[in-house]
Protein backbone atom coordinates (compact mmCIF):
# COMPACT_ATOMS: atom_id res chain seq x y z
CA UNK A 1 0.00 0.00 0.00
CA UNK A 2 1.14 3.27 -1.02
CA UNK A 3 0.91 6.14 1.11
CA UNK A 4 0.39 9.61 -0.84
CA UNK A 5 0.64 12.51 1.76
CA UNK A 6 -0.39 15.72 0.39
CA UNK A 7 1.83 18.52 0.35
CA UNK A 8 -0.65 21.20 1.94
CA UNK A 9 -0.87 18.66 5.23
CA UNK A 10 2.64 18.11 5.33
CA UNK A 11 2.81 22.18 5.87
CA UNK A 12 0.06 21.70 8.84
CA UNK A 13 0.76 21.16 12.35
CA UNK A 14 -0.95 17.85 13.34
CA UNK A 15 -2.21 20.27 16.66
CA UNK A 16 -4.38 21.95 14.32
CA UNK A 17 -7.04 18.71 13.66
CA UNK A 18 -9.07 18.02 15.90
CA UNK A 19 -10.26 14.88 14.44
CA UNK A 20 -10.02 12.60 11.62
CA UNK A 21 -9.09 14.81 8.24
CA UNK A 22 -11.94 14.52 6.19
CA UNK A 23 -11.71 12.38 2.76
CA UNK A 24 -13.10 15.46 0.89
CA UNK A 25 -11.42 18.27 2.97
CA UNK A 26 -9.84 21.28 0.64
CA UNK A 27 -10.95 19.10 -2.37
CA UNK A 28 -13.13 20.94 -4.85
CA UNK A 29 -15.29 18.97 -8.11
CA UNK A 30 -15.77 20.71 -11.54
CA UNK A 31 -18.36 21.84 -12.48
CA UNK A 32 -20.37 20.78 -15.34
CA UNK A 33 -23.69 21.26 -17.67
CA UNK A 34 -26.56 18.73 -18.55
CA UNK A 35 -25.39 18.30 -21.41
CA UNK A 36 -22.13 16.88 -20.49
CA UNK A 37 -23.94 14.86 -17.72
CA UNK A 38 -25.55 12.96 -20.28
CA UNK A 39 -22.11 12.52 -22.14
CA UNK A 40 -20.79 11.21 -18.94
CA UNK A 41 -23.60 9.00 -18.35
CA UNK A 42 -22.91 7.11 -21.81
CA UNK A 43 -19.47 6.88 -21.45
CA UNK A 44 -19.63 5.14 -17.78
CA UNK A 45 -22.76 3.15 -19.21
CA UNK A 46 -20.65 2.05 -21.95
CA UNK A 47 -17.88 0.74 -19.52
CA UNK A 48 -20.00 -0.64 -17.45
CA UNK A 49 -21.22 -2.99 -20.26
CA UNK A 50 -17.99 -4.14 -20.45
CA UNK A 51 -17.42 -5.45 -16.79
CA UNK A 52 -18.36 -8.49 -14.73
CA UNK A 53 -20.31 -6.38 -12.40
CA UNK A 54 -19.10 -7.88 -9.31
CA UNK A 55 -17.05 -4.77 -6.85
CA UNK A 56 -18.55 -1.43 -7.01
CA UNK A 57 -15.61 0.22 -5.79
CA UNK A 58 -13.51 -0.96 -8.81
CA UNK A 59 -16.36 0.23 -11.19
CA UNK A 60 -16.59 3.55 -8.93
CA UNK A 61 -12.37 3.73 -10.18
CA UNK A 62 -12.58 3.32 -13.74
CA UNK A 63 -15.24 5.31 -13.96
CA UNK A 64 -13.90 8.42 -11.79
CA UNK A 65 -10.21 8.02 -13.76
CA UNK A 66 -11.67 7.59 -17.29
CA UNK A 67 -13.95 10.67 -16.69
CA UNK A 68 -10.80 12.65 -15.59
CA UNK A 69 -8.75 11.48 -17.87
CA UNK A 70 -10.44 12.37 -21.14
CA UNK A 71 -12.76 15.08 -19.88
CA UNK A 72 -10.78 16.91 -17.14
CA UNK A 73 -13.62 15.43 -14.41
CA UNK A 74 -12.99 16.24 -10.57
CA UNK A 75 -15.87 13.74 -9.64
CA UNK A 76 -16.69 12.69 -5.87
CA UNK A 77 -17.66 9.44 -5.01
CA UNK A 78 -20.21 8.66 -3.01
CA UNK A 79 -19.92 5.72 -0.24
CA UNK A 80 -23.25 4.23 1.23
CA UNK A 81 -22.42 2.35 4.29
CA UNK A 82 -24.89 -0.33 6.02
CA UNK A 83 -24.62 -1.19 9.38
CA UNK A 84 -24.38 -4.51 11.43
CA UNK A 85 -28.49 -3.43 12.33
CA UNK A 86 -28.97 -3.64 8.69
CA UNK A 87 -26.93 -6.36 8.28
CA UNK A 88 -28.75 -8.61 10.53
CA UNK A 89 -31.67 -7.12 11.50
CA UNK A 90 -33.07 -6.78 7.59
CA UNK A 91 -30.68 -9.02 5.31
CA UNK A 92 -30.45 -11.77 7.68
CA UNK A 93 -33.92 -10.94 9.10
CA UNK A 94 -32.63 -11.30 12.62
CA UNK A 95 -31.05 -14.46 12.05
CA UNK A 96 -27.39 -15.67 12.56
CA UNK A 97 -25.01 -18.62 12.16
CA UNK A 98 -26.35 -21.35 9.50
CA UNK A 99 -29.95 -19.94 9.58
CA UNK A 100 -28.43 -16.58 7.82
CA UNK A 101 -26.55 -18.31 5.37
CA UNK A 102 -29.38 -20.41 4.20
CA UNK A 103 -31.67 -17.43 4.29
CA UNK A 104 -30.23 -15.07 2.01
CA UNK A 105 -29.74 -18.23 -0.19
CA UNK A 106 -33.59 -18.90 -0.11
CA UNK A 107 -34.46 -15.04 -0.49
CA UNK A 108 -32.15 -14.57 -3.07
CA UNK A 109 -31.54 -11.20 -0.90
CA UNK A 110 -27.79 -9.99 -1.92
CA UNK A 111 -26.68 -8.25 0.67
CA UNK A 112 -23.64 -5.46 1.15
CA UNK A 113 -21.85 -4.09 3.82
CA UNK A 114 -21.58 -0.79 1.23
CA UNK A 115 -21.85 0.29 -2.13
CA UNK A 116 -20.00 3.39 -3.83
CA UNK A 117 -20.03 4.82 -6.84
CA UNK A 118 -18.99 8.47 -8.66
CA UNK A 119 -20.72 12.01 -8.67
CA UNK A 120 -20.34 14.68 -11.30
CA UNK A 121 -21.60 18.42 -10.55
CA UNK A 122 -24.05 19.99 -12.41
CA UNK A 123 -24.39 23.37 -12.06
CA UNK A 124 -24.04 23.22 -8.13
CA UNK A 125 -26.19 20.00 -7.86
CA UNK A 126 -24.12 16.31 -7.75
CA UNK A 127 -25.51 13.64 -9.61
CA UNK A 128 -24.49 9.83 -8.87
CA UNK A 129 -23.31 7.65 -12.10
CA UNK A 130 -24.14 4.15 -11.65
CA UNK A 131 -25.58 2.45 -14.58
CA UNK A 132 -24.84 -1.14 -12.75
CA UNK A 133 -28.09 0.10 -10.56
CA UNK A 134 -29.88 2.59 -12.42
CA UNK A 135 -31.17 3.79 -15.36
CA UNK A 136 -30.30 7.60 -15.49
CA UNK A 137 -28.19 9.98 -13.69
CA UNK A 138 -29.73 10.58 -10.40
CA UNK A 139 -28.76 13.40 -7.39
CA UNK A 140 -27.52 12.00 -4.14
CA UNK A 141 -30.75 12.12 -2.24
CA UNK A 142 -32.73 10.04 -5.10
CA UNK A 143 -29.58 7.40 -4.89
CA UNK A 144 -29.22 6.94 -1.56
CA UNK A 145 -33.19 6.73 -1.24
CA UNK A 146 -33.55 4.18 -3.95
CA UNK A 147 -30.38 2.10 -2.05
CA UNK A 148 -32.77 1.95 1.19
CA UNK A 149 -35.85 0.82 -0.95
CA UNK A 150 -34.31 -2.97 -0.53
CA UNK A 151 -34.17 -2.98 3.33
CA UNK A 152 -37.35 -0.82 3.86
CA UNK A 153 -39.08 -3.93 1.71
CA UNK A 154 -37.31 -6.20 3.94
CA UNK A 155 -38.33 -4.42 6.97
CA UNK A 156 -41.67 -4.74 6.49
CA UNK A 157 -41.68 -8.49 6.37
CA UNK A 158 -40.01 -8.27 8.94
CA UNK A 159 -42.80 -5.82 10.73
CA UNK A 160 -45.16 -8.81 9.73
CA UNK A 161 -43.66 -11.55 11.18
CA UNK A 162 -43.11 -9.67 14.37
CA UNK A 163 -46.47 -8.91 14.75
CA UNK A 164 -47.69 -12.36 13.91
CA UNK A 165 -45.13 -13.94 16.22
CA UNK A 166 -46.52 -11.21 19.04
CA UNK A 167 -49.87 -12.12 18.78
CA UNK A 168 -49.08 -16.05 19.12
CA UNK A 169 -46.56 -15.28 22.40
CA UNK A 170 -49.72 -13.81 23.59
CA UNK A 171 -52.01 -15.94 23.13
CA UNK A 172 -49.81 -18.54 24.61
CA UNK A 173 -49.65 -16.44 27.75
CA UNK A 174 -53.24 -16.09 28.70
CA UNK A 175 -53.43 -19.77 28.31
CA UNK A 176 -50.64 -20.09 30.83
CA UNK A 177 -52.73 -17.67 33.29
CA UNK A 178 -55.90 -19.31 33.19
CA UNK A 179 -54.27 -23.14 33.45
CA UNK A 180 -54.35 -24.00 36.89
CA UNK A 181 -51.85 -26.37 36.10
CA UNK A 182 -49.34 -24.36 35.13
CA UNK A 183 -46.23 -23.50 37.06
CA UNK A 184 -44.71 -20.06 38.17
CA UNK A 185 -41.87 -20.95 35.31
CA UNK A 186 -44.67 -21.62 33.03
CA UNK A 187 -45.73 -18.21 33.52
CA UNK A 188 -42.54 -16.59 33.59
CA UNK A 189 -41.31 -18.25 30.42
CA UNK A 190 -44.36 -17.22 28.24
CA UNK A 191 -44.42 -13.22 29.77
CA UNK A 192 -40.59 -13.63 28.66
CA UNK A 193 -41.34 -14.25 25.26
CA UNK A 194 -43.81 -11.84 24.79
CA UNK A 195 -41.91 -9.19 25.99
CA UNK A 196 -38.65 -9.61 23.96
CA UNK A 197 -40.90 -9.44 21.14
CA UNK A 198 -42.36 -6.00 22.39
CA UNK A 199 -38.18 -4.71 23.11
CA UNK A 200 -37.57 -6.10 19.46
CA UNK A 201 -40.12 -4.31 17.50
CA UNK A 202 -38.65 -1.27 19.62
CA UNK A 203 -35.61 -1.66 18.47
CA UNK A 204 -36.61 -2.31 14.90
CA UNK A 205 -38.32 1.17 15.22
CA UNK A 206 -41.62 -0.94 15.01
CA UNK A 207 -44.90 0.02 16.35
CA UNK A 208 -48.13 -2.56 16.48
CA UNK A 209 -49.79 -0.88 13.93
CA UNK A 210 -49.40 -3.47 11.08
CA UNK A 211 -50.19 -0.35 8.69
CA UNK A 212 -46.90 1.40 9.60
CA UNK A 213 -45.12 3.23 7.02
CA UNK A 214 -41.84 2.39 6.79
CA UNK A 215 -39.03 4.82 5.66
CA UNK A 216 -35.35 4.42 6.41
CA UNK A 217 -33.16 7.05 6.85
CA UNK A 218 -29.29 6.93 5.91
CA UNK A 219 -27.78 10.03 7.74
CA UNK A 220 -24.82 11.81 5.98
CA UNK A 221 -21.62 12.01 7.71
CA UNK A 222 -17.45 13.40 7.24
CA UNK A 223 -15.58 10.24 8.81
CA UNK A 224 -16.12 6.49 8.54
CA UNK A 225 -15.70 6.67 12.52
CA UNK A 226 -19.02 7.84 12.42
CA UNK A 227 -20.26 4.65 10.93
CA UNK A 228 -17.67 2.39 12.97
CA UNK A 229 -19.20 3.71 16.08
CA UNK A 230 -22.80 3.28 15.78
CA UNK A 231 -23.02 0.11 14.21
CA UNK A 232 -25.98 -1.35 16.12
CA UNK A 233 -27.67 2.40 16.55
CA UNK A 234 -28.57 3.23 12.80
CA UNK A 235 -29.39 1.56 10.00
CA UNK A 236 -26.91 3.15 6.95
CA UNK A 237 -24.83 6.22 6.50
CA UNK A 238 -23.57 8.05 3.29
CA UNK A 239 -20.49 9.50 2.88
CA UNK A 240 -18.57 11.38 -0.06
CA UNK A 241 -15.04 11.81 -0.74
CA UNK A 242 -12.39 13.19 -3.29
CA UNK A 243 -12.48 10.59 -6.24
CA UNK A 244 -9.14 9.42 -5.08
CA UNK A 245 -10.20 6.90 -2.25
CA UNK A 246 -10.59 3.65 -3.28
CA UNK A 247 -12.82 1.91 -0.64
CA UNK A 248 -13.60 1.20 2.66
CA UNK A 249 -9.75 0.42 3.71
CA UNK A 250 -8.42 3.79 2.37
CA UNK A 251 -11.16 5.52 4.76
CA UNK A 252 -10.02 3.64 7.68
CA UNK A 253 -7.09 4.40 7.26
CA UNK A 254 -7.20 8.02 6.75
CA UNK A 255 -9.07 7.77 10.11
CA UNK A 256 -6.78 5.43 12.33
CA UNK A 257 -3.43 5.02 10.57
CA UNK A 258 -2.37 1.59 10.12
CA UNK A 259 -3.58 -0.39 13.28
CA UNK A 260 -3.29 -3.97 13.74
CA UNK A 261 -7.07 -4.82 12.57
CA UNK A 262 -8.47 -5.31 9.29
CA UNK A 263 -9.70 -2.08 7.96
CA UNK A 264 -12.33 -3.52 5.55
CA UNK A 265 -14.31 -3.89 8.57
CA UNK A 266 -16.17 -1.86 11.12
CA UNK A 267 -13.72 -0.46 13.64
CA UNK A 268 -15.46 -0.32 16.59
CA UNK A 269 -13.43 -0.49 19.99
CA UNK A 270 -13.56 3.30 20.58
CA UNK A 271 -10.22 2.75 21.91
CA UNK A 272 -8.69 3.84 18.45
CA UNK A 273 -11.46 6.66 17.93
CA UNK A 274 -8.90 9.03 19.08
CA UNK A 275 -6.58 12.21 18.71
CA UNK A 276 -3.41 9.72 18.64
CA UNK A 277 -4.73 7.29 15.74
CA UNK A 278 -6.83 10.34 13.92
CA UNK A 279 -2.67 11.89 13.74
CA UNK A 280 -1.11 8.83 12.55
CA UNK A 281 -4.06 8.59 9.60
CA UNK A 282 -2.57 11.85 8.23
CA UNK A 283 -0.44 9.99 5.96
CA UNK A 284 -2.51 8.37 4.42
CA UNK A 285 -4.65 11.40 2.25
CA UNK A 286 -5.10 10.91 -1.14
CA UNK A 287 -4.63 13.49 -3.49
CA UNK A 288 -3.98 11.60 -6.96
CA UNK A 289 -5.05 7.72 -8.56
CA UNK A 290 -2.74 5.44 -6.84
CA UNK A 291 -1.68 3.08 -10.38
CA UNK A 292 -1.76 -0.17 -8.36
CA UNK A 293 -5.24 0.30 -7.43
CA UNK A 294 -6.20 1.65 -11.33
CA UNK A 295 -4.60 -1.79 -12.55
CA UNK A 296 -6.67 -4.10 -9.82
CA UNK A 297 -9.66 -2.11 -10.97
CA UNK A 298 -9.15 -3.37 -14.84
CA UNK A 299 -9.87 -7.24 -13.29
CA UNK A 300 -13.61 -6.09 -13.38
CA UNK A 301 -13.36 -5.92 -17.14
CA UNK A 302 -14.59 -9.26 -18.77
CA UNK A 303 -11.59 -10.84 -20.55
CA UNK A 304 -12.38 -9.65 -24.22
CA UNK A 305 -12.62 -6.22 -22.81
CA UNK A 306 -9.84 -5.88 -20.14
CA UNK A 307 -7.44 -3.58 -21.32
CA UNK A 308 -3.83 -4.72 -20.79
CA UNK A 309 -2.88 -1.33 -19.03
CA UNK A 310 -4.68 1.67 -17.66
CA UNK A 311 -3.39 4.14 -20.42
CA UNK A 312 -5.62 2.38 -22.48
CA UNK A 313 -8.81 3.35 -21.35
Amino acid sequence: MKKIISVMLLGLSVSAFAGPISPIEGYQTTNHTKDELARFWKKVKNLEGKMKGKDCFKRANIWSYTLNRHDGVKAKKVFMHYTNKFNHEIDDMGRSGAGAVFGRLFSRNKGWDFHVAPAVTVDGVDYVLDPHLRKKAETTEQWVEFLTERGEYRLKIRHKDLLKDLKKARRRLRKAIENKNATYADVADSRSKVREIEEKLRYLGLTENPNQKIDIKCKKITHIMEFDANQYTEWCYYQETSMYYFGPLQLRLLNYGDINQDLRLPVTDTAFHTQEYFNAGMSYTYDRFDREQLEESLDEFTAPNRPDSIYEL
